[in-house]
């Protein structure tokens, strides 16, 4: 949650600054990634499924966020918005992939008969 509000206080900080060179998109993309190696390198569960679904949803959400956003916002607003989006979709999947339960094997009990095998079973 922390990183979620971070970020888009930045995001929004940075473009209302209006720095050409580096603004809120960037900036939020960035983060992205950075929580994503972090994840990578913790060793999380699903790690790798998490990181390109996240990266995915990021550009998907991000480029029709910004195709359905009114011309009547600024370009760097625009931009920003559709980042936010992408950003907090892109941590929601992420989050969502790596807190699935792990896929355990099932093997039957020891002295079990699994009815296999020409054992007869009463």
């Amino acid at each position: 949650m922390w990183l979620w509000l971070f970020t888009l206080a930045f995001g929004a900080g940075f473009t209302a600054l209006g720095w050409d060179d580096f603004d809120g998109s960037f900036l939020m993309a960035m983060l992205l990634l950075f929580h994503i190696v972090d994840d990578i390198s913790d060793g999380v569960r699903h790690r790798w499924p998490a990181a390109l679904a996240a990266v995915a949803v990021l550009w998907g959400a991000t480029r029709l966020t910004s195709a359905v956003l009114p011309g009547s916002l600024d370009n760097a607003w625009a931009q920003s918005v559709a980042a936010a989006v992408g950003f907090t979709l892109g941590l929601a999947v992420s989050a969502a992939i790596t807190r699935l339960p792990e896929r355990r094997l099932r093997r039957p009990v020891d002295g079990h008969d699994s009815g296999f095998g020409g054992q007869d079973s009463r």
